[in-house]
């Protein structure tokens, strides 16, 4: 593997989700590079499933003729309304967005999302139907190490937590937008900070689902059994998941949906055509992938 793919994987493995299918998620998701992320994705998520749960050669194998036919579908299937959905995003971007637009990118999300999640159901309940007590273990221990990572995080000063979330939002805008002026970046600042402090809420509902799964591998079980637990947790998690984390939830968006409008007519004309330029190149990087 090169040294840029080696990079690639240990960005990747920075993110653990605690199963194979959101792993697939990051994979097919994150980077600059979405022709390096689908050129090394089936060594990527073997790695990462490998970490949680100790593979053997024999369902290494498995998964690896799996992911084949799986990263091709979603290439020729899902990349397509990837492209459609970023023209749009596009579109209403260059001519300023309204609050309908943020609505549309929600609901737009959501649908990808849970497409994605969809198409990895059925393989990640024949895997994890494969394992035995020993990997419910490592996977337990691995689970455990990333929940106390996180509570680490949240267990730090709220302000700290909430500064460092402001300056991680600018230099994201700055990425997208270019440069951002000493009011802008003040104004943003102050925006940030106000919005919800949803942490602790997002941390133990990922614990929860964690213990679900759990839960599920250390019952008798069948990949079809899995698999409808895994569409329930992944693919409608709305109705599952507890009041407290869809009201954050719902807060969050409401506030972020406000600051993104508020943001958004304050942009100079500079700063819409680097964004927009930006999103060309990412629609052109998906144009050529469904070339290869």
């Amino acid at each position: 593997m090169t040294h840029r793919a080696t990079q690639y994987k240990n960005r990747a493995g920075r993110h653990r989700l605690g199963m194979w299918c959101a792993a697939g998620l990051l994979v097919l998701l994150a980077g600059c590079s979405l022709t390096l992320a689908y050129r090394y994705a089936d060594s990527i998520i073997l790695w990462q499933v490998d970490h949680y749960f100790d593979l053997t050669s024999e369902q290494r194998h498995d998964l690896a003729l799996r992911l084949t036919p799986l990263l091709a579908r979603h290439r020729h299937e899902a990349i397509p309304q990837y492209e459609a959905s970023l023209v749009q995003i596009r579109q209403r971007l260059e001519q300023g967005l309204t609050s309908q637009d943020v609505d549309w990118v929600y609901a737009t999300y959501d649908q990808l999302r849970a497409d994605l999640f969809n198409r990895l159901v059925a393989d990640g309940g024949v895997f994890l139907a494969s394992v035995d007590p020993s990997q419910v273990r490592t996977l337990e221990e691995a689970l455990q190490k990333d929940h106390d990572n996180a509570t680490r995080l949240v267990q730090a000063p709220a302000p700290e937590r909430l500064k460092k979330r402001a300056h991680a939002t600018i230099d994201w805008l700055e990425d997208w937008l270019g440069s951002l002026s000493k009011d802008q970046q003040a104004q943003i600042r102050e925006w940030s900070l106000a919005l919800p402090d949803t942490r602790q809420v997002r941390v133990a509902y990922r614990e929860q689902r964690q213990q679900e799964l759990l839960a599920l591998l250390h019952q008798p079980r069948t990949a079809d059994r899995i698999a409808k637990e895994l569409r329930a947790m992944l693919v409608y998690p709305d109705q599952t998941s507890p009041q407290a984390y869809q009201d954050a939830d719902r807060q969050m968006r409401a506030a972020v949906k406000t600051m993104a409008l508020a943001i958004d007519q304050r942009l100079s004309a500079d700063q819409r055509h680097h964004a927009v330029t930006k999103l060309q190149q990412l629609i052109d990087q998906l144009h050529d992938l469904q070339a290869e």
